[in-house]
């Protein structure tokens, strides 16, 4: 059962890709320029793998765009981590 998380102090505290995570976002360009807002989070049991959910007011003005980042633990111990994003209607 994965552990989740709806508040990013607590995220930091549990997943063990936390400044993957965060490290990510403020490194994309393409997400840098968006106020990206922390949602909730989750990590696997085995720590393995790690997600986080972000959203920020649309550049349309038509609701909130949505952020996801994941986080996958290789065995050489680094982290594959991606994102995708989620557009306001």
């Amino acid at each position: 059962m994965p552990t989740f998380v709806d508040d990013e102090t607590r995220f930091w505290q549990w997943s063990p890709a936390a400044a993957k995570v965060f490290g990510y976002r403020r490194q994309q360009p393409a997400l840098g320029d968006m106020p990206w807002g922390f949602d909730r989070g989750g990590i696997s049991d085995d720590r393995k793998s790690t997600w986080a959910e972000f959203s920020c007011v649309s550049v349309t003005g038509r609701g909130k765009d949505e952020l996801v980042i994941t986080a996958v633990a290789k065995e050489d111990g680094t982290w594959t981590v991606k994102h995708t994003i989620t557009r306001a209607s």
